[in-house]
């Protein structure tokens, strides 16, 4: 199979398993947010802060030095198996350990046995991480799928159990160690053949992955820390139920793009890129590609997100979420101009270029978190939001220069053509969307709004598309093509 055909059938299985976890998710969303507080999602978003942040220590970068890597050997394999695992149990120790100050810290004592609870997902998650990361590597999401689905949907049905039964914030919690549970368990099943390690610990051998892995560690750590100090500066400065008010529509843009739509694409981007990284006019022609299809995607969703907000927290969160529509329309915003910039993680790890995103990402930890603290505290999280969005209009230029264009040799317009299509649709298909939903159905139900006004935009957008963007929606047909009219075997 060439890598073509390898990477379709990797994205369509990839696009699978995502979408179905969205639905999810969403699902999960629109049941808690009548049963839990404000409140309680705003201290599940600070203690998520800090596990995330923690979490980019358990990992040390060994997973993006597998993918860039060829394959090791067995006894190398074993090596960084067992130094995952030990690291995800002394960090999940320390995590643990941070409960209390954090709680005195933030004035909320709640967020104690949240914390001491999420600890036990690191070492479960690290137990079949391993296994994952080389399924990735090879394009063997057809069995990778599965697994997500399955410990997906195990997740969501304890959530819903544990909320029905009046368990409260648990229910946001308890799902983590569930899914993370059941995707290691069944990654040990499926995915571990040939793969498990021995007790073989040669430290030696596995010092390339290491010293790769420590760039990737910086990188990810310090944009972790950039990209929570939002949440945790603001939750220091205006308390745990504002920043629930802030933090559900921002985690719900960022799962939009970092859980749905790019995973599809750079999950899959990685291991494709890794194969083509000595050819740049290749490497290019892929990432060229990959924005185009990322930004097809991900525009129209924001851009509906934004004509839409009021309606969308009313349907999905209730009466209680109305002040998040605000915040909803900002990041909607902010978040199409921030997936521009995803797809370029991918590249710059397959290329190796793990010190310029970690020279990078330090640049923005050591800006960022004062400019947060001087909005919150004087605008309150309103600033703290337009913040974030004029912020990340800046970076849009400053990424392409440092990291783009130095690593696959894109000009300017190039970069900014593979945008544009997708931009003019979107303009295009919110102006009729705003017509027919506003000025014709403005006295409607919620729900015919969302309803006649979504068919509009949808059908504007895909048809504005074929006229202008015709490469994307060719694209996708032949993604689809398989699913719709699946080849029969031979007999």
């Amino acid at each position: 199979m060439s890598l073509r055909h390898s990477a379709f059938s990797a994205v369509r299985w990839t696009a699978i398993s995502t979408l179905l976890r969205a639905i999810l998710q969403v699902a999960q969303l629109v049941i808690l947010a009548r049963l839990l507080s404000p409140e309680d999602f705003g201290l599940m978003a600070i203690a998520s802060a800090i596990y995330i942040i923690v979490n980019a220590f358990v990992d040390m970068g060994i997973s993006s030095a597998l993918i860039h890597f060829p394959l090791p050997t067995k006894s190398t394999l074993s090596t960084l198996f067992w130094l995952n695992l030990g690291s995800s149990l002394v960090f999940g120790v320390v995590f643990a350990c941070l409960g209390y100050p954090l709680s005195v810290l933030y004035s909320e004592p709640g967020i104690l046995p949240l914390i001491v609870l999420m600890s036990l997902a690191l070492p479960l998650s690290a137990l079949g991480l391993q296994f994952r990361v080389l399924a990735e590597k090879e394009l063997r999401f057809s069995s990778l799928a599965p697994i997500e689905i399955v410990a997906a949907l195990i997740g969501f049905a304890g959530a819903i159990l544990i909320a029905g039964l009046g368990g409260g914030i648990y229910a946001l919690v308890i799902p983590m160690l569930l899914s993370a549970g059941v995707n290691s368990a069944l990654s040990w099943w499926k995915l571990s053949v040939g793969l498990r390690p021995n007790l073989t610990f040669r430290l030696t051998e596995s010092l390339p992955y290491l010293r790769y892995g420590a760039y990737r560690l910086g990188d990810t750590l310090f944009n972790t820390l950039h990209s929570q100090s939002d949440v945790l500066i603001g939750g220091l400065v205006v308390g745990a139920r504002a920043m629930g008010v802030y933090s559900v529509p921002r985690d719900q843009v960022l799962r939009v793009s970092n859980t749905i739509i790019n995973p599809i694409v750079t999950r899959v981007g990685l291991p494709v890129l890794s194969k083509v990284q000595g050819d740049w006019s290749k490497l290019k022609s892929i990432y060229m590609q990959s924005l185009r299809m990322t930004s097809a995607i991900n525009f129209p969703v924001y851009g509906g997100l934004a004509i839409w907000s009021d309606e969308v927290v009313m349907l999905l969160l209730g009466d209680q979420w109305s002040a998040s529509s605000y915040f909803l329309r900002i990041f909607a915003i902010w978040g199409l101009i921030r997936s521009t910039g995803n797809p370029v993680g991918s590249l710059l790890y397959a290329t190796g270029h793990v010190r310029r995103a970690f020279w990078w990402n330090l640049m923005l930890l050591l800006i960022l978190p004062s400019l947060f603290y001087l909005s919150v505290s004087s605008e309150g999280i309103q600033g703290l939001a337009w913040t974030r969005l004029l912020i990340q209009v800046a970076i849009f230029y400053l990424a392409f220069r440092y990291l783009v264009q130095p690593v696959c040799g894109m000009y300017l317009r190039e970069y900014l053509g593979t945008f544009l299509p997708a931009l003019l649709a979107v303009l295009a298909a919110g102006a009729v969307a705003l017509i027919v939903s506003v000025l014709m159905f403005s006295s409607g139900a919620l729900w015919v709004r969302l309803v006649i006004g979504g068919l509009s935009y949808f059908i504007t957008y895909v048809a504005t598309s074929w006229i202008i963007n015709r490469p994307w929606v060719m694209a996708m047909l032949e993604l689809l093509r398989p699913l719709i009219f699946p080849v029969k075997p031979n007999v």
